[in-house]
């Protein structure tokens, strides 16, 4: 781990005052200088050591462990256990403390240390999990073991439940901060398997976290505990946060027309052209209204563009309140026309819904002064998939029912209006041959 300002201070005294036990490596690794307490220590002779790589004499797994400790290049380390092998075959476990050396140039050019044999085992562990952290890091950072319990903490950490570092020592994780409870579990799960745990977020008080948990082992290997790492990223997610209600907004404006709130014509065609490919699959009904709000230039003209808004929300929230099976959609269309798509609702059963919406509309008794019925009226055109005939083009499908629905409006309108008008399949025959 890296050390900043007095703790790096008194690692550096540390070595410095205790030559007997010093050694240096250059930066691939190998030795350039061990005291000779250290070769009595590892039982080999002066000329077999220096030169040599520090993970030369080491198991390849522990081997490759150091390798990947030192290639981190840490600006400095404290209390890391290795374990090497003796001329006799014997296994020395050597707790290591360094800094960086640098060259004139300010490059990194190898470490020096202090080194000294774990004797106790009990002992080293203690060592090794207590000096996992670093009181004086800004980071907040825990050991916890693997019974769930603190067993340190530094001082940022116990600022996150408000509480001093000792004050934690010894309480469940989970007690304080129930979210992490069955964080812990999966994490040591997955260390106890020999994988690496992903990086995890956290909500605490209102705040967010990102938890960096890494394994604490023994001198055998054994996962005996996790340091976790947790950075506040409140103000990132906040940030996420009003990202997505921005992006849940614009899709909203997206796909909503403004005024009513209703689905726009983009999203309108969009669920007619779903609705079409579904029910031409699964050989079901699926009608369309053509809804116009009768003379409503006129009530514009009387009333006001503020009043006439009005008037189109008002006829909106009702034709949704009435249109109330699921799978049923009304869209405004634009200007002062609506259109409703009906999945699994044939021609007969589409003139009855036709028939409640203006039912619905002349109930709310809008007055409109310029309308031949003094309110607020409907014309509704109809137009059903079993009376359009059938091609395998989707978007040819939908502009043949739109532009039936549309056909039948006009001829509501030219039967008085607030009427419901749908063409039958002769109708429709005359159409196409008068077009031919």
């Amino acid at each position: 781990m890296d050390m900043q300002g007095e703790a790096l201070d008194r690692l550096h005294a540390v070595i410095h005052e205790h030559p007997q036990w010093q050694w240096e490596i250059d930066q691939r690794h190998r030795f350039t200088k061990v005291a000779e307490s250290l070769l009595d220590l590892v039982g080999r002779e002066r000329d077999a050591v220096l030169g040599a790589p520090v993970h030369a004499f080491m198991e390849p797994q522990e081997a490759a462990r150091v390798a990947r400790f030192l290639a981190a290049k840490p600006s400095a380390f404290t209390c890391a256990i290795t374990r090497h092998q003796r001329a006799d075959g014997s296994t020395v476990a050597i707790e290591s403390d360094a800094v960086a050396l640098e060259d004139e140039d300010g490059e990194f050019k190898g470490y020096r240390g202090v080194a000294h044999a774990v004797m106790d085992l009990t002992r080293s562990e203690n060592v090794y999990r207590m000096m996992a952290i670093y009181n004086t890091a800004p980071s907040a950072l825990c050991l916890i073991g693997r019974d769930g319990r603190y067993l340190a903490a530094n001082a940022a950490y116990a600022a996150i439940h408000g509480l001093r570092s000792d004050a934690l020592v010894g309480r469940k994780v989970a007690e304080l901060m129930p979210a992490a409870g069955p964080g812990i579990r999966r994490s040591l799960r997955l260390l106890d398997e020999g994988q690496d745990v992903p990086v995890q977020e956290i909500e605490h008080l209102g705040k967010f976290y990102q938890v960096l948990a890494n394994p604490v082992r023994n001198l055998m290997g054994q996962v005996i505990g996790i340091t976790a790492a947790l950075t506040d990223i409140t103000d990132r997610k906040q940030a996420e946060q009003k990202l997505a209600d921005i992006n849940r907004q614009l899709e909203y404006y997206a796909n909503n027309d403004h005024l009513t709130g209703l689905p726009n014509r983009r999203h309108v065609d969009e669920v007619l052209a779903d609705e079409v490919r579904r029910a031409m699959r699964t050989e079901h009904s699926l009608s369309v209204l053509m809804i116009d709000v009768d003379f409503f230039k006129k009530y514009n003209d009387h009333y006001g563009h503020l009043r006439g808004d009005d008037c189109l929300r008002i006829v909106a929230a009702e034709l949704k309140k009435s249109l109330h099976r699921y799978g049923d959609v009304v869209g405004r269309y634009g200007g002062e026309e609506f259109v409703a798509i009906l999945p699994g609702t044939d021609a007969i059963g589409a003139l009855k819904v036709s028939g409640a919406l203006l039912n619905a509309i002349n109930a709310l008794d809008m007055q409109h002064a310029q309308s031949r019925y003094g309110k607020v009226t409907l014309s509704i055109g109809v137009a059903s998939l079993d009376s359009v005939p059938h091609v395998q083009d989707t978007e040819t499908m939908c502009d043949a029912l739109l532009q039936t629905a549309d056909r039948a409006l006009y001829k509501a309108k030219l039967s008085g209006r607030n009427t419901v008008y749908g063409l039958s399949t002769g109708e429709l025959d005359n159409l196409a041959r008068d077009q031919d």
